[in-house]
């Protein structure tokens, strides 16, 4: 095995690694959206990327 194959099989393993992660933040921000302005207030999908918001959010959890 040569160090090409090597660095291909990294860089494969690493795009697929970035991809999954990538996807999952995509998945919690479709979530998000949905689960605020659908089954929440009806509000602005949008309003997920507000600090206050998660502000809000986060002094009921703790």
């Amino acid at each position: 095995m040569n160090w090409t194959n090597v660095l291909k099989s990294t860089l494969f393993y690493l795009l697929r690694f970035l991809l999954i992660v990538l996807l999952i933040i995509v998945a919690f921000a479709v979530g998000a959206m949905l689960g605020y302005s659908v089954i929440g207030d009806g509000a602005n999908p949008m309003d997920i990327f507000n600090r206050e918001l998660w502000e809000h959010i986060l002094n009921f959890v703790f």
